[in-house]
Parts: structure tokens; C-alpha cells; sequence
């Protein structure tokens, strides 16, 4: 009795030892393997989104430059803006290979169970082809509004050389000075935008204009009464020449920076999307830190 109660003691054992050493039993190879293919997904998603961040960044600078040409400077802005947009909404497939790479090693990862949310893409289907059609949209936009702030500068411009020419009793080159200072006056009073500062600029300058060109037309007359008094209207609007001006520098600072500022802040979102994403993989490649 005693052997036979060994013996089935002994097979009790090993039908339990069946289940650890079967099929459903932990496989330290197909872990270590596991783990490789990880790894090495890991590595090809950094590349590609490293490419991709590399190939954003000139487009991202150029953009820069053409919304600085806004509001600074004598060169068009559409013209980079256009560019960069155009290179933007060509890295609609690289943008492509980086879903598939990180999806890629999301898959390996939930193959071993890791447990952890897939890693966010960095730019949806077509998204890139959105940002570069809104960026090189506002090409047009934007030449239309330098081309605005240079006919400003040649008002504020103007009434200086007018005032000069009067000074050497040029009436012809005065009254010619003053003609273009209101053409370029009219077409920014008509220009169709709610800059809520520009007005204090346009009511100003529309006034001094107006001084000046009863300066020349009262000379040219002879009514020195009338010349004068047109003088002493121009002299007393003087002081609010300087808060006119600083008007003017607001309307344009924001509202040559406004004109891109939606589609590079899409554009900017996508490129700290990366490194987010790149931060992520970097814990997987690097699991103890910078140190190991």
C-alpha cells in the first residue's frame, strides 16, 4: 500500500507539472525575441520621425521668413510662404511611413503584453497636405498686406518730404509729394480690415494731409492768411502725430502676425508632436534612462 501511494503521489506531480512545461507555458525565448523585434521597430520608428523632423524644419523657417517679410523689409512674402507650403503638403507619405512605423511597434509591443497605449502618430492621413495648402494660402494675404504697410510708410514718409520742399519754396515737387501721400492715404482708408487701431493712424495722417495740401494751394494762391492757418492746423496735430504712429506699428505687428499664425501653430503642434513621440521610443530604447 505504501509503494502504491508513492507512485500515485509521483504521477499526481507530474500531470501537475504538465500545464508549466506545455504549450501555454512562459517561453523565454519568444521573449527575448519578442523584445528584439521591439527594439529594433523601435530604432526604425526614431529614424522616420526623425526624418520627418528634419525635413519639416526648413519649410518651418521659410514660413518664418515670409511671415517676418510681412510686417519688415521690401521682399514679397507670398513668395516663401507658397514655397513652404508646397514642401509641407509633399511630406504627406513620409508623414505615412511614420503611422506605419509606429503602429508597426505598437504591434510588437502588444504581442508581448506590454500593457502600454500605442504611441500617438504625429500627423493624420492628409493632415500634412491640409497645414501646406493653409500656409501657402496665405501667400496672397500676406502680399497684400505688405504691399499696405509699405503705402503707409510713403504717407508717414510723405508729409516729411512735402514739409521739405515747402522749406525751399518747391511748390511743384511739395504739391506732387502731398498728391501721392493722399492717393496712398485713400487706399489704405478704403482698405477692408478690422484693425482696431488703424483708424487712430488713418484719422490722423487723413488730417495733416489735408493741412498740408491748404499749405499748397494757399501758397500757390497767395493767401498767406490762408497758408498760415493751415500751418498753425498742421503744427497743432503734432502731438498726436506719436500716438498715431505707435497706433500704426500695433495694427501691423498684429495684424501681419495674425495672417499666419493659425497655420504655423498646425505646423508647430505637429513638429512638438514628434518630439513627444520620439520621447516615447527613447524610453523604449533606453528603458534606464540616458545613464545605461
Amino acid at each position: 500500500m505504501i509503494g502504491t501511494r508513492a507512485l500515485l503521489a509521483g504521477l499526481v506531480a507530474t500531470v501537475a507539472l504538465v500545464p508549466l512545461l506545455g504549450p501555454g507555458a512562459p517561453d523565454p525565448a519568444a521573449h527575448i525575441a519578442g523584445r528584439a523585434l521591439i527594439l529594433e521597430r523601435a530604432a526604425a520608428a526614431d529614424l522616420v520621425l526623425a526624418e520627418l523632423a528634419d525635413a519639416l524644419d526648413p519649410s518651418l523657417q521659410l514660413a518664418r521668413s515670409g511671415t517676418a517679410r510681412i510686417v519688415t523689409g521690401d521682399e514679397a512674402p507670398g513668395p516663401s510662404l507658397v514655397e513652404a507650403g508646397t514642401a509641407i503638403g509633399a511630406l504627406d507619405g513620409l508623414a505615412g511611413r511614420v503611422r506605419k512605423a509606429l503602429a508597426a511597434l505598437d504591434g510588437a509591443r502588444a504581442a508581448l503584453a506590454t500593457g502600454t497605449p500605442p504611441i500617438s502618430p504625429p500627423a493624420m492621413s492628409g493632415e500634412l497636405g491640409s497645414i501646406g495648402s493653409q500656409v501657402a494660402g496665405t501667400g496672397d494675404a500676406a502680399d497684400t498686406f505688405a504691399e499696405m504697410r509699405r503705402r503707409a510708410a510713403l504717407v508717414t514718409a510723405s508729409i516729411g518730404e512735402a514739409l521739405t520742399a515747402l522749406d525751399r519754396d518747391d511748390l511743384g515737387e511739395a504739391d506732387r509729394i502731398v498728391a501721392e501721400a493722399r492717393e496712398a492715404h485713400d487706399v489704405l482708408a478704403a482698405w477692408e480690415v478690422d484693425f482696431v487701431t488703424l483708424p487712430v493712424w488713418l484719422d490722423t495722417t487723413d488730417a495733416m494731409i489735408g493741412a498740408m495740401e491748404t499749405i499748397v494751394r494757399a501758397t500757390r494762391d497767395g493767401d498767406d492768411t490762408a497758408a498760415a492757418a493751415a500751418a498753425r492746423d498742421f503744427a497743432a496735430l503734432e502731438p498726436e502725430a506719436t500716438t498715431a504712429d505707435r497706433a500704426l506699428r500695433i495694427a501691423i505687428g498684429e495684424g501681419g502676425g495674425a495672417i499666419t499664425s493659425a497655420a504655423l501653430g498646425r505646423l508647430v503642434g505637429v513638429l512638438r508632436a514628434i518630439d513627444d513621440a520620439r520621447a516615447e521610443v527613447a524610453t523604449i530604447l533606453h528603458p534606464g534612462g540616458a545613464d545605461d
